[in-house]
């Protein structure tokens, strides 16, 4: 992969990224700009109160029967106490929805793929290969560390008041020799995964079966490495997830996007990866029990078990054996099993 390749393709996702977040926030704009347009219309003092604290959400007060609405001879001073307070709730509406737009549609960062961290980890097949190859003395240890961050930020929420989304993903795969004290403790490998995509959350049931959703994404992932370690590839990725009860069912397929044979770092990565995979889950009570499959004729396999300890953070225990796990490892075989916590979701 030339370094050309990588900033030509991050070049690419944040210019559409920028160019396409301002959207929502001006359609959000428009439609305060008429909501208070509304109100400031209303010729009855109190009535243009009462719609401003609609907007602002505040429970609306009972109408009295001695209310000087009711009256024909308001105070002297109340049209200029009326214009005082309109004013400042119009300034509060105004404040509050804009820091809200802003908190939602720009710092509205959510989880996306499991976020873990495995303190140890023991995998039985050790790839040495790469390192032998480039004449690197570095002999990684069967023990690691290996932990995943990933998110998605919601670029553009409800298109067209529909259940789409446009939002922007992020995934971070790593592989720590955190008690390779012989040789620094590096990491090993780290794969990185943008991606862009829509997300559509229908909810439909047919038969018992449930439609979570179903995105469709373009993803990019590479480790970062100059040769002869580097590996990546670009994909177009679907993705449905059905439900039934306790139990849940999902497809994802992909399709590899053409590239430059001569900066292809791994021509053959989808004879080991494979086109697609397999994911289900069942969950019981506090635990949840997940299976992951792929690719029949260079088989990759996840298991996983999580105990939930409290809202926030669960035990988590992986195993994974096949082809796949990492980029760096795609077309090597290992057996791995991880133990540590399972972060389940943030405010």
């Amino acid at each position: 992969m030339s370094n050309n390749s990588t900033i030509i393709n991050y070049a690419y996702g944040v210019v559409l990224w920028l160019a396409l977040l301002p959207v929502p926030a001006l359609v959000q704009a428009t439609e305060l700009g008429e909501a208070l347009a509304e109100c400031a219309a209303v010729v009855e003092a109190e009535a243009r109160l009462r719609c401003y604290d609609r907007l602002a959400g505040k429970p609306l007060p009972m109408p009295l029967a001695d209310t000087r609405a009711w009256q024909n001879d308001p105070l002297p001073n109340e049209p200029a106490l009326a214009s005082s307070q309109e004013t400042a709730v119009a300034g509060s509406i105004a404040n509050a929805m804009q820091i809200t737009k802003i908190g939602k549609r720009l710092l509205g960062i959510r989880p996306y793929k499991r976020n873990y961290i495995l303190p140890v980890t023991y995998n039985d097949r050790v790839n040495h290969q790469p390192f032998d190859d480039a004449g690197d003395e570095f002999h990684p240890d069967e023990t690691e560390i290996k932990f995943q961050l990933s998110a998605q930020l919601p670029v553009w929420e409800n298109i067209l008041d529909q259940q789409l989304d446009l939002y922007f993903g992020y995934t971070q795969l790593s592989f720590f020799q955190a008690y390779n004290s012989e040789y620094s403790a590096p990491f090993r490998d780290t794969s990185y995964e943008p991606e862009l995509g829509l997300h559509w959350h229908p909810d439909l049931v047919f038969k018992d079966w449930r439609l979570e959703s179903a995105r469709i994404a373009l993803n990019h992932q590479s480790n970062g490495r100059s040769e002869p370690f580097s590996r990546s590839w670009n994909r177009l990725i679907g993705e449905i997830q059905t439900s039934r009860g306790d139990f849940g069912l999902g497809l994802r397929v992909w399709k590899r996007l053409p590239e430059n044979s001569d900066e292809d770092d791994n021509p053959n990565i989808t004879h080991y990866m494979g086109h697609g995979e397999l994911f289900t889950n069942y969950e019981t009570g506090d635990h949840r029990f997940d299976l992951m499959l792929r690719n029949p004729k260079h088989p990759g396999m996840q298991l996983d078990w999580r105990y939930k300890l409290n809202d926030k953070v669960g035990l988590y225990v992986q195993y994974f054996n096949g082809y796949g796990e990492s980029l760096l490892d795609y077309d090597h075989s290992v057996d791995r099993i991880g133990i540590g916590f399972l972060l389940n979701d943030w405010p």
